[in-house]
């Protein structure tokens, strides 16, 4: 092995030719790569809300038109009929429905319409109109028109529940997590230059990660959020691994041609048991049904084996080229060395600390099974107008139910049936808009294709019930045993069920995914170790510390999403199991020279720096993106990795060593001994 690096080395310009190439083809390809917030493409082909939409998609395109309300205020009839027609006429507005599209108000007051109809357009001197927009949310003719009707009605209202768009802030989160994480990596590297030169290769990783994303088409748009930001945070230690041989290398031999080989040597196995163990944690999560879930644990993956790649081959390079500046841009690195937990670790202290270790696990693991959660990883604060809105009409949580067509008789019966639902607002299908036997020929085309397509029928049930609740889950499972029992094949589908279905596929998602990454990562630990405790001993620590993390929710009284839950289990085990095995990597070295104690403790001193370092980025990569982010998946779970990696870093640090002292017959073998 020792002889192929040495190649390798040898032909840098090659390899910085080869990695140059790769680097301005992902670059170029990137922009190609679709960044969606759809959560019904990620759901098992399968799922009744799934399919439904496929039906809509293809038979009733127009229903499925980007929608939202506008809130009009201290208005009376005439002048909300007027500012309905001037919104009518702005670039981009699709169509606006208010009172006078079901009744006549010139000969009906509007103390007379049908309060079925008046509560949901008309209440305490305000009017809310129905919004379709011709284009996406995202798209400058949608954001002009909002823009010019919140102009046109300044004080007096605006657009609200409107679907939020979040690449913008994340492109803005990303940036600022990866300036800070930057600024970590100068300060506390002994060399401005090697910091420069770590910028380099895991930006390089980075850039080709991102461009061949082209392989999935498309990505969500929270792989885009966090993957980039996880791969630089875990990535780093690898680089200081080997910064740190060279370092020991090169105060061996002077010559670049043996001290480089040999530090790719030295630091390849504690780079390859770290990047495999965490690659295999991103891995496990590709086993979700849930298949947003299976993109971030790819993404990553990919990303984590391109900053290993990039590390052995491209960074020994540049830090060849880069020697001289390297020497003179040295300077003193601000790092705590916790000098006087030394004297702590010893076997009568390692059985304390054993024992305290066992009872947090049983605690954590009973706490962490307690929490509550919530299923909707897109949800966001409403702004004032939208309260406003949801505080005077209620909550508007539409949903559509696909049946059969040419059944009239049964339609009818079924839209009776689900009225006398509780929190219902409202049940619209095409025989609550007309008199029952009124021929179809004598129905408006626009109308008609709202409610029919030459196979099915919809019927919009609207409730007064949050997006995502156990009143809502009930309600969804109610309309479809109902909607059963008068068709065979009907199909309930709207933002509530996608939430639901999505329930149904990930609480089954999470143990396949823990058994998956305990395996995996515990069978490369071991294959690295080649001892048995080894992994139990580290998988011990690390787990215990994911579930004092998990706990924690428990105690503060808050919900958070069970996709955090179920990627969190997987993240933090396979970035922070680094920690442990570059502590246990360390411990065996010196192992070999001292005894136990002395061990420890010097491998306690000489891991402190590649942990430190790693721990700061990974606690400033997800307090980043929980500071910028307004999607409440992506705040928790930046909570979560800034909190876990704290957890893991501490357990790693001032827990692990105790135990390897404790365990050190059933570590050490007679051969290293």
């Amino acid at each position: 092995m020792l002889r192929v690096l040495t190649y390798l080395n040898k032909k840098g310009k090659y390899i910085l030719i080869v990695f140059a190439v790769l680097l301005v083809i992902s670059l170029l390809v990137f922009p190609l790569v679709e960044i969606t917030d759809e959560r019904i493409d990620y759901l098992p082909d399968s799922s009744e809300a799934k399919q439904g939409l496929l039906i809509l998609n293809t038979e009733f395109s127009d229903v499925l038109m980007t929608s939202g309300k506008v809130l009009i205020m201290n208005k009376d009839v005439t002048e909300i009929l007027e500012i309905k027609e001037e919104i009518k006429k702005i670039p981009g507005v699709l169509t606006v429905v208010w009172i006078d599209d079901f009744v006549d108000l010139s000969t009906i007051p509007i103390e007379y319409v049908p309060l079925n109809i008046l509560d949901n357009y008309y209440k305490d001197n305000k009017a809310l109109f129905d919004i379709t927009f011709a284009d996406e949310i995202d798209s400058n003719v949608t954001k002009n028109a909002i823009k010019a009707i919140d102009e046109l009605l300044q004080d007096d209202g605006g657009v609200g529940l409107t679907p939020r768009s979040v690449v913008g802030i994340a492109s803005l989160a990303v940036i600022v997590a990866l300036v800070i994480v930057i600024l970590i990596i100068v300060i506390f590297t002994d060399s401005f230059i090697v910091s420069l030169l770590i910028l380099i290769t895991l930006g390089v990783a980075i850039g080709i990660n991102l461009g061949t994303n082209i392989i999935f088409g498309k990505i969500s748009d929270i792989t885009f959020i966090a993957s980039s930001v996880i791969q630089l945070a875990v990535s780093i230690d690898y680089c200081l691994v080997f910064m740190k041989k060279f370092k020991e290398a090169r105060s061996i031999n002077v010559d670049l041609d043996i001290a480089i080989p040999q530090a790719m040597y030295q630091s390849l196995k504690t780079i390859l048991a770290s990047s495999l163990t965490t690659i295999a944690g991103f891995l496990a999560i590709g086993v979700m049904k849930y298949r947003i879930g299976a993109e971030l644990g790819l993404v990553l993956a990919k990303g984590v084996t391109l900053s290993l790649i990039c590390v052995v081959l491209l960074l020994p390079i540049l830090v060849r080229l880069c020697i001289k500046w390297i020497d003179k841009t040295t300077h003193r690195v601000i790092i705590p060395h916790f000098k006087f937990y030394q004297r702590w670790i010893n076997q009568r202290v390692g059985i304390g600390v054993l024992v305290v270790l066992l009872i947090i696990t049983g605690f954590s693991f009973y706490f962490q099974n307690q929490n509550k959660y919530t299923y909707s990883e897109n949800q966001v604060e409403y702004t004032k107008l939208e309260k406003e809105i949801v505080d005077t009409f209620g909550e508007f949580n539409q949903l559509i139910l696909i049946i059969p067509n040419n059944q009239p008789e049964k339609e009818l019966e079924l839209v009776q049936r689900l009225q006398t639902l509780d929190y219902l607002q409202s049940v619209t299908s095409l025989y609550t808009v007309i008199s029952y036997g009124t021929p179809l020929d004598m129905v408006p085309p626009h109308v008609k294709a709202q409610f029919l397509s030459e196979s099915h029928a919809l019927i919009y049930v609207t409730f007064d019930v949050p997006k995502e609740s156990e009143r809502t889950f009930d309600t969804i499972s109610n309309i479809r045993t109902i909607s059963k029992e008068y068709f065979d094949t009907s199909y309930l589908t709207g933002e509530s069920v996608i939430i639901y279905d999505s329930k149904l596929v990930i609480e089954k998602d999470y143990l396949y995914v823990l058994i998956a990454s305990v395996i995996a990562i515990g069978l490369i630990v071991f294959l690295t170790f080649r001892k048995l405790v080894t992994p139990l001993l580290l998988l011990l620590v690390i787990e215990t510390a994911i579930w004092v993390n998990m706990a924690i929710p428990y105690f503060q009284n808050i919900e958070f999403a069970f996709l955090g839950y179920i990627l969190i289990s997987s993240i933090q085990l396979g970035a922070t199991i680094d920690y442990a095995i570059i502590m246990t990597d360390n411990y065996l070295k010196e192992r070999l020279d001292n005894s136990p104690i002395v061990a420890a403790q010097k491998a306690f001193m000489s891991s402190i720096e590649a942990i430190f370092v790693s721990i700061l980025a990974l606690i400033i990569a997800g307090f980043s993106l929980t500071a910028m982010m307004e999607m409440d998946l992506i705040k928790q779970l930046g909570i979560l990795i800034g909190r876990g990696t704290i957890i893991s870093g501490l357990f790693s640090l001032f827990i692990l060593p105790q135990l390897l002292v404790l365990f050190d017959k059933l570590i050490i073998s007679k051969k290293h001994n």
